[in-house]
């Protein structure tokens, strides 16, 4: 029987719960009218598994952090541990799948704690590669546990992608094919689900799957975490796309020319344009037949994948491909557009110099079923190339060379004058690829490395609110959370299950919120 030592004053009537004998618990619950903990110690509660002695909460299987410039970062690794350890040590052992294996070795064993009581939180340095992650845990000098292997870990290159169809995919049923290597990966959100026929205004339910349920709110709690997953035509792209597109072709040039494992977060939303990512970001709403901007959408696709995923992973890179949709705007009202979105993911990423590609992209060819004239047309691609000049912007693949060049027929690179075909994802996809590849993009961009485990509150607020936390993170079981002295922290409704949890200030539990280890 496992002896777990609490230590709290109590506010009011608070009681207490335990599901489960002490040496299996999993949860505890707080009850009374006004639930509130003010916390003198740390306090932990450890889940055990029956089988095993630990079990990670970080990496699993797939996951890719992004790299410095130098070819290296830190691997941030949490779990928990049965036993007493004087240390838990990692190392990354390389994969065959690597091109040039020469380049990419072995890391040394590293200590990721010393001393660890019941759970572990550390990070060991890495360069870029996929690797396979053994763990041991040395007592005494000796190796007391070593069975532990996560494989496919990998240190690359992290990207999202936002837009329109053209980006998002989607066009006369074309998917666009898995990958080929397998270190081109995503977080799997499935198959795009019909919602009862009505997206995205059919009020989620139970039986409504979790996309259905992130259509109609945009709440991030909606949102796959840990679900890494080769991409693949099954798989969709975390947060909002369910097709590789040509993005699966990106990945596999990328990982080919650069040896490194592929992360892609896919936030486009197609029959969108500039405009409504735009108003959308600063709050404004607007009419659309099927996007529904009192959520923020589309924008808070990307917003999620900034305080969701990047500080789990870091990022590179923003790819943008706009520009058809405006063909009737003034450059302008583009470019101010642009620039409001931009400005606002570095803001709400607070990542100052976050790194954005700008696609060249205005073409469109009409065949009887788009409005014309166009008398605007040039207009987007002036205003994609001033943005592309400002600071810590790219300009991207100019997109406007792939044309219906053969009358509409299916093996043109764009059947309908607007989607890519077949041989249009081939050729965007090498666009992409070569644009990302310019010399001037590695040596010019700054990219966002994975934050630290260790989470601390900036002020009062709710629990699952980005901007109550330093990391600018949604809490995670992978976290140790500490609540500073005077804040108070709002459970409302949900279960939270931290790795950790260290109260100086207050929790505030209501209406059934639970905290759960």
């Amino acid at each position: 029987m496992k002896t777990i030592k609490l230590e709290f004053q109590a506010k009011n009537s608070c009681c207490l719960f335990f599901p489960f004998e002490i040496k299996r618990l999993h949860f505890f619950r707080f009850c009374g009218s006004q639930k509130t903990l003010l916390g003198v110690l740390l306090l932990s509660i450890f889940s055990f598994l029956s089988l095993g002695q630990i079990t990670l909460s970080f990496p699993v299987a797939r996951a890719v952090i992004q790299r410095n410039n130098a070819n290296q970062a830190s691997l941030n690794i949490a779990g928990k541990i049965k036993n007493s350890v004087d240390k838990i040590e990692a190392r990354l052992v390389p994969r065959t799948e690597q091109l040039r294996l020469d380049t990419i070795v072995a890391t040394p064993w590293q200590v990721v704690q010393l001393n660890p009581i019941g759970f572990f939180s550390g990070a060991i340095s890495v360069k870029g590669g996929w690797y396979n992650l053994q763990m041991r845990a040395i007592k005494n000098n000796l190796t007391v546990i070593d069975t532990l292997i996560v494989q496919r870990v990998g240190i690359g290159e992290v990207f999202v992608f936002i837009g329109h169809s053209n980006a998002q995919g989607g066009a006369y049923g074309q998917t666009g094919p898995d990958a080929i290597d397998d270190r081109v990966n995503c977080i799997a959100m499935g198959q795009e689900p019909s919602c009862n026929g009505m997206i995205p205004f059919q009020p989620a339910s139970s039986s409504d799957s979790l996309w259905c349920r992130y259509l109609q709110t945009g709440d991030a709690q909606n949102l796959p975490i840990l679900k890494f997953s080769k991409v693949s035509i099954s798989s969709g792209i975390a947060p909002f796309s369910s097709r590789p597109w040509f993005w699966s072709i990106v990945g596999d040039s990328l990982s080919r020319k650069l040896n490194v494992p592929i992360m892609l977060y896919g936030a486009a939303f197609g029959g969108t344009k500039s405009e409504h990512w735009y108003k959308a970001a600063k709050g404004i709403s607007f009419d659309h037949g099927f996007i529904k901007s009192s959520i923020s959408m589309p924008y808070i696709n990307l917003k999620n994948v900034l305080q969701l995923y990047v500080p789990l992973t870091g990022i590179r890179s923003v790819l943008c491909l706009h520009g058809v949709n405006e063909r009737n705007d003034t450059r302008e009202n583009i470019q101010m557009w642009m620039e409001g979105y931009v400005a606002q993911s570095r803001i709400d990423s607070k990542i100052s110099n976050l790194s954005w590609m700008i696609a060249l992209d205005s073409y469109l060819l009409d065949h009887g079923q788009y409005p014309q004239p166009f008398p605007l047309k040039f207009e987007p691609r002036n205003a994609q190339v001033a943005v592309a000049q400002e600071p810590f912007n790219f300009q991207g693949p100019d997109l406007d060379g792939i044309t219906d060049n053969n009358a509409g027929n299916p093996i043109s690179e764009r059947p309908d004058g607007l989607h890519f075909g077949n041989q249009g994802l081939v050729s965007a996809a090498n666009l992409w690829s070569n644009a990302i590849n310019r010399p001037a993009f590695w040596t010019g961009s700054t990219p966002k490395l994975s934050q630290s485990f260790n989470v601390q509150s900036l002020q009062s607020g709710l629990w699952q609110k980005a901007e109550n936390w330093d990391c600018n993170c949604f809490p995670q079981k992978y976290h140790t959370m500490t609540v500073k002295a005077g804040h108070i922290i709002q459970v409302d409704a949900i279960k939270i299950k931290p790795l950790n949890l260290i109260l100086k200030g207050n929790l505030n539990f209501k209406n059934q919120g639970v905290l759960g280890f």
